[in-house]
């Protein structure tokens, strides 16, 4: 198949890419035009400069494709720029996906994400038949996040052979930015101690989330939700697993939510006037934290054929190929 996949050198669509061209497709790869190309480095694709907000630019990139697997969107819990959010994840999910529909192709695979379902309660797991529950967190992602989800729920339902796919937290190799959920690791990996709130995510590795995508292109029903996820996971245990993975013997600090959101005011006022950099954490982060967001991923499993290695795996190759990255290299001879 002639597959374009949006978003093509991020997190997740730099493993969809591989995971296609690993089965014999043909990938156009559609990137910002002055976006690093590091997780595409050696990658057979064709790569396709472009913004998905633009139309005109959305109904070339789509001739002549087969697939199309729109992931592109701003992943983050703070931006300097909270309207371009909105005009990326929101209008440039309806340019591709019509785009892509007025082009006849035979498959369109939306790229959603566990926070449409997920916030149902601590201990509560998500599934998709889960109502959107973070609404009162504020946080914007999670708003354009849904908003996008029913632009690709309005589409299939007027003949779009669209099939959407949810994400929980990814990790794994390749996760440069580092999104949120690498984040998370990291703090826990370099912090002196940990510090943590009392809460449980759902992770899957990347490669299979990535897997997980091109089974949604092969098999999944139109107009259907999957959540793709692995396993659920304390966050006292997630970071007690970075730290047994990395040799260190640290205690972990749990913090009470009223202190996490006091805390979580101070560094955000501090990115929004001083540094203009992502805060550790944020008001809305404390708030999703509280609500959780475990889930239960059988429909994917069961009708996507899903399988997800063990999250030690997982955890432990983000953090070996991100120290590979960090380390110096001797200078070459001249």
């Amino acid at each position: 198949m002639r597959a374009l996949v949006t978003g093509s050198a991020g997190f997740i669509g730099s493993h969809v890419c591989r995971a296609l061209v690993a089965a014999g497709h043909e990938v156009r790869a559609l990137h910002l035009p002055d976006e690093d190309l590091e997780n595409l480095a050696g990658l057979d694709v064709e790569r396709w400069p472009g913004d998905v907000t633009d139309a005109a630019g959305m109904a070339r990139a789509v001739a002549g494709r087969d697939w199309v697997f729109h992931l592109a969107a701003i992943y983050a819990l703070w931006t300097p720029r909270p309207e371009r959010m909105t005009e990326v994840n929101v209008e440039g999910t309806r340019r591709v996906l019509s785009a892509a529909h007025a082009a006849g192709v035979s498959r369109i695979v939306h790229t959603s994400s566990i926070a449409v379902f997920g916030g149902q309660g601590a201990g509560v797991s998500a599934t998709e038949d889960s109502d959107f529950a973070l609404g009162p967190t504020g946080d914007l992602y999670s708003r354009t996040k849904l908003e996008a989800h029913r632009v690709a729920q309005e589409l299939a339902a007027r003949g779009a052979p669209v099939v959407i796919v949810a994400p929980t937290g990814p990790v794994g190799p390749g996760d440069r930015g580092p999104t949120p959920t690498g984040r998370l690791l990291l703090s826990a990996a370099r912090l002196p101690v940990p510090v943590v709130m009392d809460t449980s995510v759902n992770l899957i590795d990347v490669r299979d989330c990535a897997a997980g995508h091109v089974a949604a292109a092969e098999r999944g029903e139109i107009g259907r939700s999957y959540i793709l996820g692995g396993r659920n996971v304390s966050a006292v245990d997630l970071a007690r697993m970075v730290l047994k993975l990395t040799g260190r013997r640290r205690p972990v600090l749990v913090v009470p939510p009223r202190v996490a959101a006091l805390a979580a005011r101070l560094l955000t006022a501090v990115a929004d006037h001083l540094t203009h950099r992502p805060p550790l954490f944020t008001p809305a982060a404390v708030e999703i934290a509280r609500l959780g967001l475990d889930a239960r991923c059988d429909r994917a499993a069961r009708e996507l054929g899903l399988r997800v290695r063990p999250l030690e795996e997982s955890v432990s190759d983000a953090l070996r190929l991100r120290r590979a990255a960090a380390r110096p290299t001797s200078a070459a001879p001249s």
